[in-house]
């Protein structure tokens, strides 16, 4: 990899306009962070906006309610990261005055942030040198210093090791910006434009055969079972619309688990709403809704 030619590449062509590449707010850079984990960009830029307006700082956050951080969620899924990141919020109010440390070691004894936000917050917020090691950046760094990665080649640790050796010292918010735009617009994992790729004369792997690349990764792919279920009757589509419906009781009210389950026949599968009650009690054990007598609502 060179991080000469990387650079040049994402001052021209690199994604700047995203919102969180505006800012060195450490607030902002987490919000977003815990927004994208496994969510579109496009989904989360209108999200992470109308988040950031209602809910400014950690100070703002932890003094809410956790069911206003969860009813800004709406539209990311996997709620409970709306969880973490107010419990997050009012830990960093209680053990730093609402400012987020950037020593690793602190910001790893803080809930909800581990080894990948720990070293993307370093990188993005307070522009340390640290490599946010996600899987786009694994991927690059796999093709480019070890060949194919279906079968891998190489260990976790060889490529954080590979990855970290890359980065130019004093680079580290554009350096980790341009592997992540390089990873989700040209070394994709399915149809890598090698042609356009400011990497390739260092690259193992390029030009990287497409039809070549798909049967290695069929061959390496195992399915769950889970992945054979249509969403509609999954356990993570009934928590989400429990969830959407809650959202929508006012502050402060509830709604008998009857009447949540009435309002969910027209859209969870009729063999299904009697898992409702034992589902939201799943909720309620992780602290997303809570209950008052046959009741239930946002925390």
């Amino acid at each position: 990899m060179t991080p000469g030619s990387l650079l040049d590449w994402y001052r021209v062509h690199g994604r700047a306009h995203l919102p969180w590449r505006q800012t060195r707010d450490p607030y902002c850079i987490v919000v977003s962070e815990f927004m994208l984990q496994q969510t579109q960009v496009e989904r989360v830029i209108p999200l992470y906006a109308a988040f950031i307006t209602a809910l400014p700082d950690f100070a703002t956050l932890a003094a809410a309610a956790a069911g206003d951080a969860v009813r800004l969620w709406r539209g990311l899924g996997y709620n409970s990261r709306a969880m973490r990141l107010h419990a997050l919020a009012r830990a960093v109010v209680e053990r730093h005055g609402g400012a987020l440390p950037s020593d690793r070691g602190a910001l790893l004894a803080l809930p909800g942030i581990g080894p990948y936000t720990a070293s993307a917050v370093r990188a993005f917020a307070f522009e340390l040198d640290d490599v946010a090691l996600d899987t786009n950046v694994r991927r690059i760094a796999h093709r480019t210093g070890f060949g194919l990665e279906h079968p891998p080649l190489a260990t976790d640790a060889e490529l954080d090791a590979r990855a970290r050796d890359a980065l130019e010292p004093g680079t580290a918010h554009d350096w980790n910006s341009a592997m992540m735009d390089i990873g989700a617009t040209i070394c994709t994992a399915r149809a890598p434009k090698c042609l356009l790729c400011p990497l390739r004369s260092g690259c193992i792997a390029a030009p990287v055969d497409a039809a070549d690349l798909a049967a290695r990764a069929a061959r390496a792919r195992v399915r769950s079972p889970q992945a054979a279920i249509p969403f509609e009757r999954t356990t993570r589509y009934l928590r989400g619309r429990i969830v959407d419906r809650l959202r929508d009781v006012p502050r402060g009210a509830t709604l008998p688990v009857d009447d949540l389950i009435a309002a969910l026949a027209a859209i969870v599968p009729a063999d299904r709403l009697g898992e409702i009650p034992t589902i939201t009690a799943a909720l309620e054990r992780d602290g997303i809704i809570e209950r008052e007598a046959d009741a239930v609502r946002l925390r």
